[in-house]
């Protein structure tokens, strides 16, 4: 059975007392004489009376009535209090919280996840755009450009061929020194009319030129001294022609290393030149076993030596011109490349003179079927600056850009070499020009020390 509220039992309760006070002044006002009996009815002693016996009938039990009512009271307050706590709010007021904050905190969890899965979301958008900005940025720099492309492709026989430069250039100032001290199978082994000999032969067969020596007609001139030349005009005096033959073109198609091309180019004629230009006479033969075991003869041939050592230094800036202009490893056109050599290299370096204007059939006559060493660096430190095209092409991607910045920077380093070994070519021919200046006055210093000394002043 459910209880009342509090309010409810109390107003009761003060109910119940005005009545029973009520019903107390009615039945007092009974008992007492009828000349005291209607106070209102003008008698003034009745009311005194009644109001004394009131008084003390509330004196005489108030005392009790109090601790009734407020046992009462009592009473109906702890009854309030355990109906509040146990019945109002274990029963209804907890169960109702409880559910309210289980729904609270399965909503705010839900709220919670919501929110952590928009972070999630949120992170991994961003991890994904992160990745794609790194894939697009590496796709972007890990794609070189055709152009760049150039330097890879143009330099795969550089250094093949500057070994084979520097290989035809040591073949050069080996026979140099062979023809110069006269070693066995050498031309000028002999002597000097050996020599003198089979260098005529060899220009009136190849480089004679019927047309010098104020040639005017038919048996003048150079005629007689001709008449066994070749029919190849193109081989006319090569053998004292440098610009022709040497200077200016970009590949001398001399070849050293590979055996099987050798004796179709211009070995013969390059020889010919350095023979005319060095060791014209070449060295006495007359040192033989008997002379050689005077200290005079040994002084002499010494004297010698340091001639052949001193034209071998600026014969050595000729044999690597020649060495710098020599065929490189490249494909003959026409023909397969060695299994050894980068094929086609002469193709790829030719389309950059293609691009720049140059007939096609005119490119081999220019760049050669084997492009030296000479050839391809200059090709690639010079020629392909003046394309317009690569200037224009720098308009790239920054990797694209530093990697040309770098493929230059390596270019660069290779012609400074170049610069540098021809200085130190340069500083050794100018240390031995102005040693040989200086001789002959050394000797007279050494003279008058020697004199000093011998008359002991």
């Amino acid at each position: 059975m459910k209880r009342k509220p509090l309010f409810h039992n109390v107003k009761t309760a003060l109910r119940g007392s005005i009545l029973l006070l009520g019903f107390l002044t009615f039945f007092l006002t009974m008992t007492v004489p009828n000349d005291r009996a209607y106070a209102g009815c003008g008698c003034t002693g009745c009311v005194e009376t009644d109001v004394q016996f009131a008084e003390d009938i509330i004196a005489a039990y108030h005392a009790v009535e109090e601790k009734k009512i407020i046992k009462f009271i009592s009473d109906e307050f702890k009854a309030h209090k355990n109906w509040m706590v146990n019945t109002f709010f274990q029963q209804y007021v907890l169960p109702a919280l409880m559910r309210f904050t289980e729904q609270m905190s399965a909503v705010g969890m839900q709220q919670v996840m919501i929110i952590g899965t928009f972070l999630d979301a949120k992170h991994q958008l961003e991890t994904q755009r992160i990745f794609q900005q790194l894939q697009a940025q590496a796709h972007k720099d890990y794609h070189p450009s055709e152009d760049f492309c150039w330097f890879g492709t143009n330099v795969r026989s550089l250094a093949a061929s500057d070994s084979t430069a520097k290989y035809n250039s040591l073949i050069m100032s080996k026979r140099a020194m062979a023809r110069h001290l006269g070693n066995a199978n050498a031309n000028s082994s002999r002597n000097r009319d050996q020599d003198k000999k089979g260098r005529w032969k060899q220009f009136t067969e190849q480089h004679c030129d019927p047309k010098d020596n104020n040639w005017q007609e038919k048996g003048t001139g150079l005629d007689l001294a001709c008449k066994n030349a070749s029919g190849d005009k193109n081989r006319r005096n090569r053998d004292i022609d440098f610009t022709r033959l040497i200077d200016e073109p970009r590949t001398i198609d001399v070849d050293f290393v590979d055996s099987t091309l050798q004796g179709n180019g211009d070995e013969e004629d390059v020889i010919a030149m350095a023979n005319n230009l060095y060791g014209h006479d070449v060295l006495t033969r007359r040192a033989t076993e008997q002379n050689l075991g005077n200290k005079q003869a040994q002084h002499l041939y010494l004297w010698l030596r340091s001639v052949a050592a001193k034209r071998s230094v600026a014969e050595n800036s000729f044999n690597a011109i020649v060495g710098l202009k020599s065929s490189g490893t490249s494909d003959i056109k026409g023909a397969p490349a060695p299994p050894s050599a980068p094929e086609r290299t002469a193709q790829f370096l030719g389309a950059i003179l293609q691009e720049l204007g140059m007939p096609k059939e005119e490119i081999y006559t220019v760049l050669g079927e084997r492009p030296s060493y000479y050839a391809q660096l200059e090709l690639l430190s010079k020629k392909i600056y003046q394309n317009p095209d690569f200037y224009a092409n720098l308009y790239d991607k920054p990797a694209n850009v530093a990697r040309k910045k770098v493929a230059l920077q390596a270019i660069e380093l290779m012609l400074d070499r170049a610069i540098y070994e021809s200085q130190i070519r340069q500083e050794m021919a100018m240390s031995v020009l102005l040693s040989s200046k200086l001789r002959g006055e050394f000797k007279d210093v050494n003279k008058d020390m020697v004199g000093m000394m011998n008359t002991g002043n």
